[in-house]
């Protein structure tokens, strides 16, 4: 009668689990609270990064851990040489290294049917087609079910990611997963539609110019955390041994201890480098956010009525709030929207003598500056800013010196094809096909007084 209760027991125990048990390297039933998944798009010049930061992940000593890890790894064929030089698209699990942190990929190769991928025949996937990412996520939650999922961006990144132009001599620049065999990138949209209804606990951004609204918005259904830079970071990215040895040595592995150590970790990491930053984003507070931000553009805008207040505002964001932009030209500008707001506030005289006016816009720089501190609770920066989370101005052709137009990408109403969700249905911050009074940027960069 024991044995049957207890076999009983063990029954009612899996079945309440949903299939989310697994046996660990030392014949116990574990309860999976986390599969990850890392996409690493390195078929580019990140190649060697990627190796590396794949050995990092073989450092931490998790085989007794509740978690799995997967990386989706593509590589290049020119710009490391080393585990045998394959060149092509792989999956593995990762497998604790006995010999620590080395150069040597230790961990288990799988077969991925939604992929097309076998063991022992190389296959060359195409990491910037989001289908690629959409059936990865299937199969890990197919193959490794959790009570959470978190989904690692790995490799390059520039900021608001948006379609194509129709434009055939505009060249298409901004994405995530640059895939340097096929030519082509991941825009944001079709980021947003490989990702959507996936039930992702945390979405993190191991790219430079992730944390911005463009792309917090894009996602704001997809995930309850959204982990990010403001602006650059290192080739080599995240420091993955430290990440993953600090959150599973938290007693309780929630969607905040995996935020935090993500940001702890950046932080010691990045503790030198000027203007590094990291965000963690509640992607539930991003709809409100969008709201008080395009309401307190639509708000400045109509209070520009000259050349100079519209010099004002835009000396302030060329010269002194604090931005964020390659060294090299042409370079997209993101300014900081938290010091933008507060730089605002400290130059109202400047743009409108109405008294009514000034505080109008002064209201809704407090009720943006409210929305920012509930959607970005948590951040770290080198110069100790806190709210951090950027936004898009126009390309740049020199250090303070805007280019003559947006990308049409960028430009609500325009011909560009497949734009984001934030340029479709900005009302008062992007510009306009035809320019418009209470659009920010249109009243800065293309309007006549």
């Amino acid at each position: 009668m024991k044995t049957l209760l207890f076999l009983a027991a063990v029954f009612v125990f899996l079945s309440s689990c949903e299939q989310v048990v697994f046996t660990d390297s030392q014949g116990i039933l574990v309860r999976r609270k986390w599969t990850f998944i890392v996409y690493m798009a390195a078929d580019n010049d990140l190649e060697s990064a990627a190796i590396a930061d794949l050995n990092e992940m073989e450092a931490v000593r998790f085989s007794a851990a509740p978690v799995s890890i997967l990386a989706l790894v593509d590589r290049h064929p020119g710009y490391d040489m080393t585990n045998g030089n394959w060149s092509d698209t792989r999956l593995f699990e990762i497998k604790t290294d006995p010999n620590g942190l080395n150069s040597t990929i230790v961990s288990t190769r799988l077969d991925c049917p939604e992929l097309g991928l076998s063991n022992e025949v190389e296959t060359e996937l195409n990491t910037a087609d989001p289908l690629v990412l959409t059936r990865l996520i299937d199969f890990a939650q197919r193959s490794y079910p959790a009570e959470n999922y978190a989904l690692f961006v790995w490799g390059h990144g520039t900021g608001w990611r948006s379609g194509p132009s129709m434009e055939a001599t505009q060249a298409p620049c901004k994405a995530v997963a640059f895939d340097d065999t096929h030519g082509q990138y991941m825009p944001l949209p079709s980021f947003g539609r490989a990702i959507a209804d996936k039930g992702l606990s945390l979405i993190g951004f191991d790219t430079c110019y992730a944390a911005v609204l463009e792309l917090a918005y894009q996602i704001r259904n997809d995930a309850e955390l959204f982990v990010g830079s403001e602006g650059e970071i290192l080739s080599n990215g995240w420091d993955y041994t430290a990440l993953f040895s600090d959150f599973l040595g938290k007693p309780n592995l929630t969607v905040n201890d995996l935020g935090d150590s993500i940001q702890e970790m950046f932080a010691s990491q990045y503790a030198s480098l000027n203007n590094a930053t990291i965000s963690q984003v509640r992607l539930p507070e991003i709809e409100d956010l969008f709201a008080k931000f395009d309401a307190f553009a639509g708000t400045l805008a109509l209070a520009i009525t000259s050349e100079p207040a519209r010099g004002a505002v835009l000396d302030q964001m060329l010269h002194n709030v604090e931005g964020y932009h390659f060294t090299s030209f042409p370079s997209d500008l993101y300014i900081d929207i938290f010091d933008f707001s507060k730089k605002i506030s400290g130059i109202l005289s400047d743009i409108t003598p109405d008294s009514v006016s000034q505080t109008e816009i002064l209201t809704a720089a407090n009720n943006l500056e409210g929305a920012l501190i509930r959607a970005v609770p948590s951040s770290w920066a080198k110069n100790g800013t806190t709210q951090k989370l950027g936004i898009h101005v126009i390309p740049l052709q020199g250090i303070a010196v805007p280019a003559s137009s947006h990308e049409l990408a960028y430009v609500r109403g325009s011909m560009a094809i497949d734009k984001s969700s934030f340029v479709e249905n900005s009302q008062h911050w992007v510009p306009n096909a035809i320019p418009q009074n209470d659009s920010l940027l249109d009243k800065l960069f293309y309007w006549t007084y």
